[in-house]
């Protein structure tokens, strides 16, 4: 039954590594491309997978749930928007590197769940890996001000696994919902920096974005984070970054010297012993 989740976890995370693709393509501001994604795909998870009849079931505290994983999600989402249109696709998810760290440290402090030995060092590899592809450290340039918001934005991310585990009582489909449509009320208060005069091409791209990249990628994402051990879950998501990194290079005509192809080979390799090492584990001990 986890190895379901694993597969789920590894389509969401090829999905997260085409996103910061549609989203350099699109020329509208990240408000308005964060609203537009979460509408579309809020209203079709309601219509699709929920339904009134669902959201009846759901106590006070259930909605408070709700809520504040959506205003999490919509933190972290807008300023890893920010990321990615002021620097390149590569670097913004580079900026996430953190994750893997805060979501081992998360799970230790409040939920008691100790890393083993080999879960440090294949984030540590991963990690490493990820310090080759960085350019340079310099506040003075976007590429790593786009690393930095990255940073920021990985914080947030990385609460929202603890969050869905602590709610695992309340349907996937739902939290999914609650993720979206209260993620979509925080981007509203920022309204006023979004614009709407698009090109036809920003709509087919913002299509793509929230029906692929946030309905389909993120609902997995959901899923596999609920069921899955932490470190699984932070090794998992690093493989966005070498399949952002190919992407960028095929599709945007972004440089690939030899130190970002061994970044993306070490990362590859830190997700191979760290998964494997997983789906050895038994059933009982896999939690």
């Amino acid at each position: 039954m986890k190895s379901r989740y694993y597969i789920e976890g590894l389509v969401a995370s090829f999905l997260f590594g085409l996103t910061p693709i549609f989203i350099k393509y699109v020329t509208a501001s990240a408000v308005t491309i964060g609203i537009v994604r979460l509408i579309v795909a809020s209203v079709l998870m309601y219509l699709i997978f929920v339904g009134r009849a669902k959201l009846k079931l759901l106590k006070p505290k259930d909605w408070k749930a709700l809520a504040l994983i959506g205003v999490v999600f919509g933190a972290h989402w807008v300023s890893y928007f920010y990321a990615v249109k002021i620097s390149t696709p590569s670097i913004a998810i580079l900026g996430l590197t953190s994750f893997g760290i805060y979501v081992i440290l998360i799970g230790w402090i409040f939920q008691g769940k100790k890393p083993h030995w080999i879960d440090w060092l294949s984030v540590a590899i991963a990690v490493g890996g990820n310090l080759l592809i960085v350019p340079e450290f310099s506040l003075n340039n976007d590429i790593t001000m786009g690393l930095v918001i990255g940073l920021f934005s990985a914080l947030f991310l990385s609460f929202l696994p603890l969050l869905q585990q602590r709610n695992v009582h309340i349907d996937s489909y739902t939290r999914a919902f609650g993720q979206y449509f209260f993620g979509l009320l925080f981007f509203m208060l920022l309204i006023s920096e979004s614009d709407w005069n698009l090109p036809q091409n920003d709509w087919y791209y913002l299509g793509i974005l929230a029906i692929v990249c946030t309905l389909g990628a993120h609902t997995l994402w959901l899923r596999a984070t609920t069921m899955l051990p932490n470190t699984a879950i932070s090794l998992i998501y690093y493989l966005a970054i070498p399949i952002a990194m190919l992407s960028s290079y095929f599709f945007l005509n972004e440089a690939m010297p030899e130190k970002k192809v061994i970044g993306a080979a070490l990362i590859i390799a830190a997700n191979l012993i760290g998964v494997i090492k997983h789906l050895k584990q038994s059933p009982s001990k896999n939690t």
